[in-house]
């Protein structure tokens, strides 16, 4: 539970920063791209708290006999994908001659997105742990 706490002021941290940029970059095409990646987080953010609890609310005999739930696990692999094109996109961005101010507050959400994702990441793995005895059906049906 700490641990999701911790994650989200991450993303938030991240959104905060890409707010400021949008509202000072005089540049529109870059401050479009920063506010729907601002809109993408904040979906994310929900998206991920949601799909993980689902996935730590499955009955533990559940579990045991097929598995844990693997298509709330596809939504949180795909967000994590997501995080990581967005912080790709802005890598480019920040390469871009950006003012410093601006820069500091990309390159301090690039910190927080790269952090989240790996968060994600290891919680998706725990949570994907474990023995079953039909896991490797139910993985098949749900892809």
């Amino acid at each position: 539970v700490l641990a999701q706490g911790k994650q989200h002021r991450g993303i938030e941290t991240a959104i905060q920063n890409l707010n400021r940029v949008a509202e000072r970059d005089n540049n529109p095409e870059i401050g479009e791209q920063v506010r729907s990646m601002v809109q993408n987080h904040e979906k994310v953010q929900i998206r991920t708290k949601e799909a993980l609890h689902q996935m730590s609310q499955r009955n533990q005999a559940v579990k045991f006999l097929i598995g844990p739930d693997y298509k709330n696990a596809g939504q949180v692999r795909k967000d994590v994908v997501g995080l990581r094109n967005d912080i790709k996109k802005l890598e480019q961005i920040n390469g871009d001659s950006l003012p410093t101010i601006d820069a500091g507050d990309v390159q301090g959400a690039i910190n927080e997105l790269q952090v989240e994702a790996d968060e994600l990441e290891t919680q998706l793995t725990e949570r994907l742990s474990g023995f079953s005895l039909f896991g490797w059906l139910a993985k098949l049906f749900a892809n």
